[in-house]
């Protein structure tokens, strides 16, 4: 066995990432609550969450809007 053979190991499943977005800081755990339950079980990487200005169209207001990015890693298939 050489070195090379032993560093090898299983690939690590790729990341995945999931945004929600709203004004309701309520909505968006209700969206999350809702998508862990559907998702079952996952490794979550990382959480970040963000209030940013946006605008519906290039001509609109901009209103607050809370995003919460996910990075997790969804559990493996037997």
């Amino acid at each position: 066995m050489n070195l090379w053979s032993r560093r090898v190991s299983k690939m690590p499943r790729p990341m995945k990432v999931k945004i929600f977005m709203d004004e309701e800081a309520s909505l968006i755990e209700e969206q999350i609550n809702a998508w862990l339950d559907h998702l079952g079980s996952a490794n979550i990487i990382k959480m970040e969450t963000v209030v940013t200005a946006i605008a519906e169209k290039p001509d609109d207001g901009t209103y607050p809007c809370i995003v919460v990015t996910v990075w997790y890693e969804p559990q493996a298939s037997n």
